[in-house]
């Protein structure tokens, strides 16, 4: 899951500082930045998740 969240997030990151060079409105890109990494700390916060999980199980 991370692997998956993190590879969207880094390319919605990509796009949004492509887009603040293309679009002259600064919102869209930065609601696609928020995003991008709001995703790759949810990514990372399933892999802790899964870990703690992992280690009360055993």
């Amino acid at each position: 899951m991370l692997i998956i969240l993190g590879s969207i997030g880094a390319a919605c990151i990509v796009i949004a500082f492509v887009l603040f060079s293309a679009i002259a409105d600064p919102m869209v890109p930065v609601v696609i930045l928020a995003s991008g990494i709001l995703l790759i700390i949810g990514g990372i916060a399933d892999r802790k998740d899964r870990i703690k999980k992992r280690k009360r199980s055993s």
